[in-house]
């Protein structure tokens, strides 16, 4: 019995030294990753922890996506051709300087902002798509100008004005047709049209148009603010133009009374940057008192305008037409004996 108890006894004691030594061993390990694991302060550092569950995510871009409507209209900037817009005027000074835009909403009446006409303007160009005169162009005298009642300077609201020039014949352009939408809700693509709307100063003011969106309240509001955005171009892009019409199914929505000086070099169609190009007078905030100028002027009118889209009378014709019927008085005039004679002839039939 004694010699099976100092067998176990001599087997016992190395395996508890070993099961000692093991436990040690891992308590000093399992210290050493925790004191590993704290900062200076002695806080707990999960960098392990986080680094385990960390699910990859791709992180957002500076600019908002692009989100264009399917149908949407806005285009890049555009060189207008020869008479296309033929109800565009040209304001010039004494000088020759351009000053601003207007459109012809009657024969002898353009319109444009108020301040543009407490300039010194001088005449009107018309039938024309720059700001210099040429063989094509036709120069009107500025006879008087008027104001909105209400207009007190560059405070005032409703920056809208009238032109009165000499009138013209209805070969040389057309007149706009006024909207007569009176909320702007659904009134969501616009075409804004100038002269030299991202021309540097001293270069030749071209006429152009663009595309742009209407992001105004959906309630009736007394300026329309139109933006352009998520249009792929390198066109030098901004609005250095006032006076010019905005145009909403070809008939006058607005007019331009604060442009966008700021040029963007280039466009994306992949991010949003919101591009504010124009603020827009709306045509229903002046109608009532233009509508009025229009009637009293066409009382005294005697050559009515085409309205667009449609294009002026062309000259060809009416020479054409006069020229018809001059060879024909002559014919008459320069019969010969053999006409004479045929006529006789029946004359004698007739007896």
């Amino acid at each position: 019995m004694m010699k099976i108890r100092s067998f176990f006894l001599h087997f016992l004691i190395p395996i508890v030294f070993s099961f000692g030594f093991i436990t040690t061993c891992a308590g000093e390990n399992v210290k050493k990753s925790v004191d590993d694991n704290r900062d200076d302060n002695g806080e707990t550092n999960d960098e392990s922890k986080d680094e385990s569950l960390d699910i990859p995510v791709e992180s957002e871009p500076n600019n908002i996506t692009c989100t264009r409507r399917q149908n949407s209209q806005m285009h890049e900037l555009l060189a207008a051709g020869h008479q296309q817009f033929p109800f565009m005027a040209a304001i010039m000074s004494q000088q020759n300087e351009y000053l601003c835009s207007g459109v012809v909403v009657a024969n002898g009446l353009i319109l444009t902002t108020a301040q543009c006409t407490q300039q010194p303007l001088s005449y009107i160009l018309l039938n024309t798509t720059t700001d210099k005169k040429d063989d094509t162009t036709v120069s009107l005298h500025v006879i008087k100008t008027e104001r909105f009642p209400t207009f007190t300077g560059t405070d005032s609201l409703k920056d809208v004005g009238i032109v009165y020039t000499e009138k013209h014949n209805n070969s040389i352009a057309t007149k706009i047709v006024l909207s007569n939408y009176t909320n702007p809700r659904n009134v969501l693509d616009l075409e804004g049209i100038g002269f030299g709307l991202n021309a540097d100063v001293g270069q030749t003011k071209e006429l152009q148009y663009v595309g742009m969106e209407n992001r105004s309240p959906e309630e009736v509001t007394d300026v329309l603010k139109v933006y352009f955005d998520c249009v792929e171009t390198k066109v030098t892009t901004c609005f250095k133009d006032t006076g010019g019409p905005v145009l909403y199914d070809k008939e006058l929505m607005g007019i331009v009374i604060k442009g966008q000086d700021e040029c963007s070099k280039e466009m994306s169609s992949t991010y949003a940057v919101n591009k504010r190009m124009a603020d827009v007078l709306p045509t229903y905030a002046f109608k009532a008192w233009l509508d009025e100028k229009i009637k009293k002027n066409d009382e005294q009118e005697q050559v009515a305008l085409v309205a667009y889209p449609g294009q002026p009378v062309r000259r060809s014709l009416l020479n054409d037409g006069l020229h018809k019927f001059t060879s024909s008085r002559v014919e008459i005039i320069t019969s010969t004996p053999a006409h004479i004679f045929t006529g006789f002839v029946c004359v004698f039939a007739l007896y």
